[in-house]
């Protein structure tokens, strides 16, 4: 088998769709640094500002009404007021460049910002605020900072905010690259003859090998890109490991960078052994690589197209193929459904990739049996 391995990757080296694929990594890699450099991307200043908008905008919807008469004032209204006092100090804070004076403010806004989600006409300012799960991630994104006593990142010039930039875009992506690339998986083998003659091996067997060189390549491009961005992100900027990372798993909490670098890894691994069986199935019943590659697009953006549908079939492994929106919790929230967590995704992947996996072998081995009676029936001849 090892044999036909290396004929494949011989073969399938010099074609164009390998070259595309590494281009596509490299240019994703410099652009990064290039965009992280250039944009406002999860810096405070800006950030607070725009927050300070929001909230005269709201507040004008309620000050004709409620302003002349604070007795009779609404819940809203005084939410609202609360909210622009605790804006205030974390403006006061980033004045003064005191980090403490920033935290507290941001804190105790989360905090006042939890009790006007379940206020009634909240919807009428609903436009204006975060989402509570944005504003959960914040609340426990700064009571880690002050935990931990760690330094606030005003700019977006360091190590960790880099690191969540990077695999925010790679986790929209993954898939995606992974199942165009995996695309003609089978189908290449009637360009190529030569990978699937002159070899004494089952068609199980020479499957087997055209499914592990393929998972090679994706885990190595997967390593390579890891490696080579962490490595250039580290001598850029000073590294940290420990900075907190708040995410999304049935509730909100935080974890270190190095723990988020190592999941999303492992994910990005599962993602990619379940991206490749669909692939090996498409090819299997369409044999059509247009066709092969839109079920795909259609696969990665049903939950944006109908959010709704995963609200019911949660257990469904499309509602896993994003990273990104799944680490933070916005599949969840837009689907309705808190079963739609990291953990669930690991399993769900892992049961999708074992489940195709011998769905695959059998139907294989059922089209080995039947040639072969097929063979017996003629005298042996084909």
């Amino acid at each position: 088998m090892f044999t036909l391995m290396k004929t494949i990757f011989i073969v399938e080296r010099k074609n164009i769709k390998f070259k595309s694929i590494l281009s596509l990594i490299i240019l994703f890699i410099i652009g990064s640094f290039i965009y992280l450099e250039n944009s406002q991307f999860r810096e405070l200043e800006p950030a607070t500002a725009a927050e300070v908008v929001a909230k005269n905008a709201a507040l004008d919807l309620y000050k004709k009404t409620d302003a002349t008469d604070p007795e009779v004032a609404s819940a809203i209204y005084r939410n609202l007021n609360l909210q622009s006092t605790k804006l205030a100090l974390r403006s006061l804070g980033l004045i003064t460049k005191d980090d403490s004076i920033y935290i507290q403010g941001a804190i105790e806004l989360t905090q006042v910002r939890n009790e006007i989600y379940t206020m009634n006409g909240f919807n009428e300012v609903a436009q204006y605020m975060p989402t509570y799960r944005q504003n959960r991630l914040d609340q426990v994104f700064y009571m880690a900072i002050q935990d931990q006593n760690k330094e606030l990142l005003v700019d977006n010039s360091n190590f960790p905010t880099y690191i969540i930039l990077f695999l925010f875009v790679l986790g929209y992506s993954w898939y995606l690259l992974v199942g165009i690339f995996s695309s003609d998986i089978l189908l290449e083998e009637e360009n190529h003859q030569s990978l699937v003659k002159g070899y004494p091996f089952t068609m199980a067997t020479k499957l087997l090998a055209k499914i592990c060189s393929y998972l090679i390549f994706i885990i190595g491009l997967l390593f390579f890109t890891f490696f080579i961005t962490i490595l250039i992100a580290s001598i850029m900027y000073d590294i940290d490991l420990t900075y907190p990372v708040a995410i999304f798993n049935g509730d909100y909490f935080t974890i270190a960078i190095w723990e988020y670098i190592g999941i999303s890894f492992i994910y990005f691994i599962c993602l990619s052994l379940t991206a490749l069986t669909i692939s090996i199935v498409l090819n299997y019943y369409v044999k059509n690589l247009y066709i092969i590659t839109f079920v795909h697009f259609i696969l990665f953006f049903i939950m944006q197209l109908l959010p709704a549908t995963g609200k019911w079939l949660w257990f469904m492994p499309f509602n896993y193929f994003n990273f990104s929106t799944l680490i933070n919790g916005q599949t969840a929230e837009s689907a309705g459904n808190q079963m739609i967590r990291l953990s669930n995704g690991f399993i769900i992947l892992v049961t999708t990739f074992i489940v195709m996996l011998l769905f695959i072998y059998w139907q294989f081995y059922l089209s080995q049996i039947r040639h072969s009676n097929k063979l017996n029936r003629g005298g042996g001849k084909a």
